[in-house]
């Protein structure tokens, strides 16, 4: 399994059977790398619009792939979507300013989200 992320509560994350590539981007980075990676063969197993916190309410997203041996049409569509939609909001609300505590407390419900993910693969 592959974990996609730009959240730095992924950094020195293991468990077994996955690997975690952190990338030092910003969200819709984290959609495209992932559209690329579906474009070589993987899966998406986790959706990338997940939980309740829209694309310009955070900067952190991760997503869990697992590796395929041929193009899988509904991740295609699932990523391409989340981009789109992802763009959407950024060009309506591109602005925002958030402090540490809060940019924090952004990158542990992105780890809590993926953690309770992970333990039902």
């Amino acid at each position: 399994m592959l974990i996609v992320t730009n959240n730095p509560k992924f950094l020195g994350f293991q468990k077994e059977g996955f690997e975690v590539r952190y990338l030092e981007e910003d969200y819709l980075s984290v959609l495209k790398a992932t559209r690329n990676l579906v474009h070589s063969g993987y899966e998406v197993l986790t959706h990338p619009l997940y939980g309740s916190v829209k694309p310009y309410e955070t900067l952190y997203r991760t997503i869990v792939l697992k590796e395929g041996k041929k193009l899988d049409y509904n991740s295609v569509t699932l990523v391409e979507d989340a981009i789109v939609t992802a763009e959407k909001f950024y060009k309506m609300n591109k602005h925002f300013k958030w402090t540490p505590d809060i940019l924090d407390d952004f990158q542990v419900i992105d780890k809590d989200l993926i953690d309770n993910a992970i333990e039902r693969i």
